[in-house]
């Protein structure tokens, strides 16, 4: 009886305890609030990025959230998933392609990293300073602060450029270290604690930027990324506001960078004519453009020697520019009673809003030069160009004398920049890597077909 009793009760227990359990409401909690990537598998994005990534490149992009991807000493947050394809086609367009089109398939597909992983926020450091990126044994990099990337603003594409390909720089360092002359150029001048170091400081030091002074790895990848994605006009301004010191040491840089590349078989200039034409014509990177340029003075002249310089044998030159100054230089020869020589057509840009046309010549050995001036408005938003002329810009022979003697050759040259409106821009479209920066020029607005351009100087 006893037994049956205790068999009665251990039932009613069991019969209490699984009611007990037992939820019949459903639990209306909607987790997708807390997380920002929904983790749905095999989504369209999914879709995209195993075609483009990983099938082609055997690359792993890896969006969802997982803190062993940034160590347990930071708080990251996730990003964003409409953030992911636009970041990551910025990459193939801006890294991946260019490499691939000047370096090769082969190589391409064996140095990159087959690891991209995906950060909403900056990674912040004890320092305050933040990290936008990291890369790791080769194979890894890693991207934080997406959750800012809008690929309509292209300060923010030309940033997330110059970022992706530092990291990519330490990587090749990682497989192929970088040259010893490199470290050796401002070795004196390396500061751990470069968050203190101002830009001036940094720039006057030779280096392209604060961070670069922290250490030599640094500096490398800071180099590279920036005569890449920023491009050699930057790059050039950087060196020439420096001291004379901190000049020669980045073109030391610079030359260093080059060799660099050149021993592993890459043409850097080709590859960073590859990237500038993303950044100026994909992506309408304002300061990468020769408009932008222009007004900041970087450029001082522009010569143009049809007759001397190959280049306008292989890139050509409009029929419009080339049938005044060919006319030009047959007049100045056949002035009587001089014996003249043409020699070349220069324009001299003393500031941004002046510039004189400078003609040189010569009677017998003597070199000469005739000059008239002009004054110059340029919108650097649209590169609209207004050449307008000037009273005399002196009192000595090039301005007075010669300038009168040669006037009457050279005015229908001077009638021609007077009297349309132009835009400035890098010409010719055709260049080659080798010239690519050097030259630049004007085309008359609403007739792209009739264009002038020369070497510049700076």
């Amino acid at each position: 009886m006893k037994k049956n009793i205790f068999k009665i009760l251990a039932l009613l227990l069991f019969v209490v305890i699984a009611n007990s359990c037992k939820k019949e409401d459903p639990l209306n909690v909607d987790f997708s609030q807390y997380n920002i990537d929904n983790p749905v598998a095999n989504t369209a994005l999914d879709k995209w990025l195993t075609t483009t990534f990983l099938d082609e490149y055997n690359i792993d992009v890896i969006y969802r959230y997982n803190r062993f991807y940034h160590g347990d000493d930071r708080d990251v947050a996730a990003v964003k998933v409409d953030k992911v394809q636009a970041q990551m086609q910025t990459v193939l367009e801006g890294f991946i392609l260019p490499y691939r089109k000047v370096a090769g398939t082969t190589f391409i597909k064996k140095m990159v990293p087959k690891q991209f992983v995906l950060f909403g926020s900056g990674s912040y450091n004890p320092d305050n300073s933040y990290t936008l990126a990291t890369a790791a044994a080769g194979r890894n990099i890693t991207i934080y602060a997406v959750n800012d990337f809008n690929v309509n603003v292209a300060g923010d594409v030309v940033g997330k450029l110059k970022t992706i390909h530092h990291e990519f720089t330490h990587t090749l360092n990682q497989i192929v270290p970088m040259p010893d002359d490199f470290q050796n150029i401002t070795k004196s001048t390396y500061l751990a604690t470069w968050t203190t170091t101002l830009d001036a400081t940094a720039r006057d030091n030779g280096y392209v930027t604060p961070y670069a002074s922290s250490q030599p790895g640094e500096d490398f990848a800071e180099v590279v990324s920036h005569l890449l994605v920023f491009g050699q006009a930057w790059y050039d301004a950087r060196a020439n506001s420096s001291t004379v010191i901190g000049k020669a040491a980045l073109k030391a840089k610079e030359a260093s960078v080059v060799q660099y590349f050149t021993n592993m078989g890459i043409d850097f200039r080709a590859l960073q004519m590859e990237i500038q034409n993303i950044v100026r014509n994909q992506y309408k990177y304002q300061q990468a453009s020769f408009r932008y340029w222009m007004g900041q003075n970087l450029y001082k002249s522009m010569t143009i020697n049809l007759a001397s310089d190959p280049i306008y044998n292989s890139s050509g030159i409009s029929t419009n520019f080339s049938t005044i100054y060919n006319n030009m230089r047959t007049a100045v020869n056949g002035i009587p009673g001089y014996g003249l020589t043409f020699n070349f057509m220069k324009l001299n840009f003393p500031t941004a809003t002046t510039m004189n046309v400078e003609i040189s010549f010569n009677q017998g050995t003597t070199a000469l030069l005739a000059n008239y001036a002009f004054t110059t408005a340029l919108n650097t938003t649209t590169g609209a160009t207004k050449f307008t002329v000037a009273p005399v810009g002196g009192t000595t022979a090039p301005w007075v004398g010669n300038a009168n003697i040669l006037r009457t050759s050279v005015q229908p040259m001077l009638d021609y920049l007077a009297n349309n409106n132009f835009v400035a821009d890098w010409l010719p479209t055709t260049i080659n890597a080798d010239n690519y920066n050097k030259y630049g020029g004007f085309y008359v607005s609403g007739t792209p077909t009739n264009y002038f351009y020369g070497l510049l100087g700076q």
